[in-house]
């Protein structure tokens, strides 16, 4: 096997299972484990992994799509369906995530709402809409996302009352939450939650029923989930049954 093909079958690996173990990745791929260990060194040094010991997990700053550029088809997918709950006259919040940003380029230029954002990408876009008012979430930049979060972001949002707020769950269990693997992350997220009449969960399905280290929120704290499937699996009629919305 090709070192492109190993590194795209690593990539794979940790965006279903969120970690690997270099012993368990030699024995897959068949290659010895100082071989793995520089393919990790190599994946971690541009960015797409975090090396842990004994193998490497998930980068919390980097998204699925920059890894895997054949998902934005599936982001435009939920992108498309969220675009519906966006309404004139309304206080929205949107999470620095994929999926809002492309929502961004689909909503009308006659829009006319309020909107929060921690995403530097997102609120660039929404100075174009000539109706909108657009309030950047200051405080700590993470870098590779271009989103901030933290301390300042918390207790702006602290004064805040949206009427919506989409927000990327990067794991979503029905028993367990919304879940994510940076602290601070989750915590700004979880904030977004709280100031919000109406939470939407963006969320690919490979993230379902997946569990991260650090806890967003409840997940009845959901009211809509949006996901690019069309039809609603086994998986999914769990959080219908919870009475979450589906679509």
């Amino acid at each position: 096997m090709l070192k492109e093909e190993r590194h795209n079958y690593i990539l794979h690996l940790i965006s279903l299972y969120n970690k690997v173990h270099s012993n368990t990745l030699s024995k897959k791929l068949n290659v010895s484990e100082d071989t793995i260990r520089r393919d990790l060194k190599e994946l971690a040094e541009n960015g797409f992994v975090k090396k842990v010991h004994g193998g490497a997990m998930a980068n919390p700053h980097i998204t699925s799509a920059q890894i895997n550029p054949t998902r934005n088809e599936e982001l435009l997918i939920i992108a498309t369906k969220a675009k519906e709950f966006i309404k004139n006259d309304e206080v929205i919040i949107l999470d620095g995530n994929p999926v809002n940003l492309i929502l961004v380029d689909l909503l009308p230029r006659d829009l006319n709402a309020l909107v929060f954002t921690n995403s530097l990408a997102i609120a660039t876009k929404l100075c174009e809409f000539r109706n909108l008012e657009v309030i950047f979430l200051g405080g700590k930049i993470i870098h590779k996302s271009l989103v901030s979060a933290g301390l300042e972001v918390i207790n702006y949002l602290k004064d805040i009352h949206a009427d919506l707020c989409l927000i990327e769950a990067p794991s979503i269990h029905p028993d367990i939450g919304i879940t994510g693997g940076d602290r601070e992350l989750a915590l700004t997220k979880k904030a977004f939650i709280d100031a919000s009449r109406k939470v939407i969960a963006l969320c690919l399905s490979g993230a379902i029923s997946r569990i991260q280290p650090f806890k967003i929120d409840d997940i009845l704290k959901v009211q809509t989930l949006i996901t690019e499937i069309n039809q609603p699996n086994d998986a999914l009629q769990i959080f219908i049954n919870k009475g979450i919305k589906v679509i």
